[in-house]
């Protein structure tokens, strides 16, 4: 069970089973209360399983839970959890990781878009959001929105895009449902044929002399000004 649980942290692993590794103590506990379908919850020898949950516990010890975390200083419990289909909807204006390759930059997105009522969606090149690294970093982010993916620019074909970019574009305004808020990589932004699909450019307007801001960062901006129009 030990080495079954670990070998998700193996992008193909997860597609095969459809399953991921949810870590630390609010993380688990949400996704119990948000009713994830949850086999199986690790935790240490002498911790006790979260309250809310009832099912199949597992004692280890820590480097048992070390290994089940890959990290060296984990927070259990840890559970292994089937990943959610993909939730795409335009009932709610969306925040769309478009290359964004960082876990920890990906998982601040996702609790960025559950923050400020935004549905979220993983383009092309974006880490997988329901890989071990995205759900530690998001924080239980997960739970308070709805996530799913997309392959390419077609599929977005319903929504109104707005794409984030460094310069020439106008300051984040009003979103709502069917808006689709695109962020790209820190190191190259979007691509030109996202941008040339963009309905509409918008750009952080920034006081220093910064080249460019982190990709969560900016997501986090933009989506703020976008939920909040009348704040700033």
């Amino acid at each position: 069970a030990v080495a079954d649980a670990a070998s998700l942290h193996r992008s193909r692993r997860r597609k095969e089973t459809g399953r991921t590794l949810l870590e630390g103590p609010s993380v688990v506990s949400e996704a119990i209360r948000a009713g994830l379908a949850i086999e199986v919850v690790f935790v240490l020898d002498g911790e006790e399983p979260p309250s809310n949950w009832s099912g199949d516990v597992r004692r280890v010890t820590q480097p048992v839970l070390e290994r089940l975390a890959g990290t060296t200083t984990p927070r259990g419990p840890i559970a292994v959890a089937a990943i959610p289909k993909s939730e795409i909807s335009t009932d709610r204006p969306a925040l769309v990781a478009w290359g964004v390759g960082d876990p920890g930059n990906v998982g601040t997105m996702i609790r960025t878009a559950g923050a400020f009522g935004y549905g979220f969606i993983a383009g092309p090149g974006t880490a997988d959001p329901w890989s071990p690294k995205v759900v530690r970093s998001g924080a239980a982010g997960h739970f308070e929105t709805s996530v799913g993916s997309v392959n390419d620019l077609e599929d977005l074909e319903p929504w109104a895009l707005i794409g984030t970019v460094p310069s020439g574009g106008g300051v984040p305004g009003p979103l709502g449902p069917g808006d689709a808020l695109l962020v790209g990589s820190e190191a190259h932004g979007l691509p030109l044929d996202v941008i040339d699909a963009c309905e509409r450019l918008v750009t952080i307007p920034m006081v220093g002399e910064t080249e460019s801001l982190n990709a969560a960062v900016a997501a986090g901006i933009a989506a703020y000004l976008g939920a909040m129009p009348d704040q700033h």
